[in-house]
């Protein structure tokens, strides 16, 4: 999972904090459009983040 190899964590601890973002959120409701954007982006997001 690309969010735990970033973070050095294991996956369901990676899940569990993704499922807590904004970014989650803001996937999750089409009207933002992250659904079309690749993998790397939202990861980068999601990082961006929890900085």
């Amino acid at each position: 999972m690309m969010l735990a190899d970033a973070l050095k964590i294991d996956g369901e601890q990676a899940l569990d904090l993704f499922y807590s973002t904004k970014t989650y959120q803001q996937l999750s409701d089409p009207k933002y459009g992250l659904h079309l954007m690749s993998d790397q982006y939202i990861v980068d997001d999601v990082l961006m983040e929890l900085k």
